[in-house]
């Protein structure tokens, strides 16, 4: 529905649940735009990139057999025998117990068993054969199981880096690769950081030392931006500016402030801000997060007599969440996540509180969160579900509430999905991206939990007309190609040209409430050189339910610049 009051007809039908829906909207509106900022300031995890085992070489030595085989009936394990897999002791008496081995043969044996460690990312672990007599018929294989001696810190800001957050590992655990590649991201998470691993034999064998070698930076930044991709119901011009401060108390923590605020005019009938506060805590595979933000709005009203009505609001969100990867290869990384999350609105039209359209919802989000690199590019995806919760002063829903009525104790499920590669044609290097969102419900939703359709962030072409449905999706898609210059004066610019196509559709439970779909086409250049970013583009709607909602074509542009 329209996200701003155009016309006497709007305001005369059903005021109070147009009304209601407008808020509910702009809420959600003031949501994304506060989530993007904080997501383009803050450093994100990268993707999937660890070491393939698969390149590791075993080198196994075997000793000096004097004949060309030696009759083995038994062979038995010694020292951290643990370390072998039930499976492989199988196997390896199976095919080899009972035979006239030669060195090949061991050297065969000690391979697999090799193998098999650094499979699993104990890549310092190590089978070797002791000295004995192979006369005996036995042939005893001991196993060295590599283990963590200690970390050791190289670099010039003490303090910048706590090992035992950041590492899953603890000195004296097994060393396995996997575990080191976690906490490397967890420290490279921080932008102040620029960590790698450097693995060295320890004082005993099997022993390693970890030495994290970072090249930091100061820990506090600076991220500002300016676009002009608001609504004329809340002010179409917009700044915001994110600080962030790194691991300052020592414990690879993150600590952020963001504030948007409309701007050109800052004052007036048109106009909001948002205030939002992060907090991040890393510890091994786990990192805990707390949040909350503030977002206020001004919305002039007219009316069919002429005279002007205020529509105020006012959001508080507070929310608290922990993730934690479950997998992770050389490939592939998977996550669970749970976070619960409290939303207080507070609405006013003319200076008179609006009991109807304030509420307090209450919800938990649980979901499973996966990156993979196949074909060439990256996927990521997210499923979720998310339950509307009747806690921490949430409105309660009545018995035997009405379906097409909105409910606070909601069920939906939500599916993101992503996929980016680069290719060539010609000779000529492009990109391809495209995201999916979608959410199906169980449920009439209130505003700020439906998906919202038409704007910058979801279908490109609207920006004062958006449709709001209890399930719905949306797909984005984007064709670009890159490009880049380097001058001695000014060094490296680059860029790149693109164009996008997004559509998508929602649907509505409720009797009367617009739904429908909508597309858009996108043109648009981005550059970048140094810290700054430049992003314009122009914007056509494609389709739309009626000819009175195209806006023409529209010149969105985005300003970036950090510190």
């Amino acid at each position: 529905m329209l996200t701003a009051f155009h016309g006497s007809a709007q305001a005369q039908a059903n005021p109070a649940a147009v009304l209601d829906r407008q808020n509910q909207i702009i809420e959600s509106q003031q949501r994304d735009r506060l989530r993007e900022d904080q997501e383009r300031a803050l450093r994100a995890l990268p993707p999937p990139g660890g070491t393939n085992l698969d390149t590791i070489k075993p080198q196994v030595q075997v000793p000096d057999i004097g004949v060309a085989c030696r009759d083995i009936r038994e062979i038995e394990f010694k020292g951290d025998a643990d370390r072998v897999p039930e499976y492989l002791r199988r196997d390896i008496t199976r095919d080899y117990a009972g035979r006239c081995l030669a060195a090949t043969d061991l050297e065969a044996i000690l391979a697999a068993l090799t193998k098999s460690f650094i499979d699993r990312g104990f890549i310092t672990t190590r089978a070797y054969l002791p000295a004995q007599d192979l006369r005996t018929g036995k042939l005893e294989i001991t196993v060295v199981a590599g283990r963590i001696e200690r970390y050791e810190i190289e670099d010039g800001r003490k303090g910048a880096i706590w090992p035992h957050g950041a590492f899953p590992g603890n000195p004296g655990d097994l060393l396995n690769l996997r575990d080191l590649e976690q906490g490397i991201d967890q420290i490279n998470s921080l932008a102040s950081n620029n960590a790698r691993l450097d693995l060295r034999p320890g004082s005993q064998p099997g022993q390693t030392v970890v030495a994290v070698q970072n090249a930091s930076t100061f820990p506090v930044h600076l991220y500002g931006s300016y676009d002009n991709l608001g609504t004329e119901a809340t002010g179409r011009n917009a700044a915001s500016a994110t600080v962030t401060l790194d691991s300052l108390l020592g414990l690879n923590e993150l600590f952020a402030v963001t504030r948007r605020q409309s701007v050109f005019p800052m004052s007036g009938g048109h106009k909001s801000d948002s205030t939002g506060v992060h907090a991040q805590l890393p510890y091994g595979y786990s990192t805990f997060t707390v949040d909350y933000s503030q977002s206020n709005y001004t919305n002039t009203l007219s009316l069919p007599s002429g005279m002007t009505l205020k529509a105020t609001g006012k959001t508080d969100t507070w929310s608290v969440g922990a993730d934690r990867v479950v997998f992770r290869n050389q490939a592939s990384r998977v996550a669970v996540s749970a976070r619960l999350t409290t939303q207080d609105s507070k609405n006013w039209l003319g200076g008179e509180f609006l009991q109807v359209s304030s509420r307090t919802l209450t919800f938990l989000d649980v979901g499973v969160n996966a990156f993979t690199q196949a074909y060439g590019g990256i996927f990521n995806g997210r499923l979720a579900m998310v339950q509307g919760l009747s806690l921490l002063g949430a409105l309660h829903d009545p018995s035997e509430l009405p379906r097409d009525l909105p409910h606070a104790q909601f069920n939906k499920f939500t599916l993101d999905l992503g996929y980016n590669r680069r290719f060539t044609i010609g000779g000529t290097g492009l990109t391809f991206s495209t995201q999916f969102s979608g959410q199906a419900a169980n449920d009439t939703l209130y505003g700020t939990q439906q998906i919202l359709i038409g704007g910058p962030s979801s279908v490109r072409g609207f920006q004062n007309f958006t449709l709001a449905g209890d399930n719905g999706y949306y797909m984005r898609n984007e064709l670009g190609l890159p490009w880049q210059v380097s001058t001695d004066a000014t060094g490296t610019l680059a860029g790149r040209i693109y164009a996008g196509f997004d559509f998508g559709n929602v649907t509505n439970r409720a009797a009367g409430v617009p739904s429908g779909s909508l597309s858009g086409a996108t043109l648009g250049v981005g550059l970048f050189w140094k810290t700054v970013a430049v992003d314009a583009f122009a914007s056509r709607a494609v389709r739309a339910p009626s000819s009175q909602f195209r806006e023409g074509t529209l010149f969105s542009l985005r300003l970036s610049a950090s510190i």
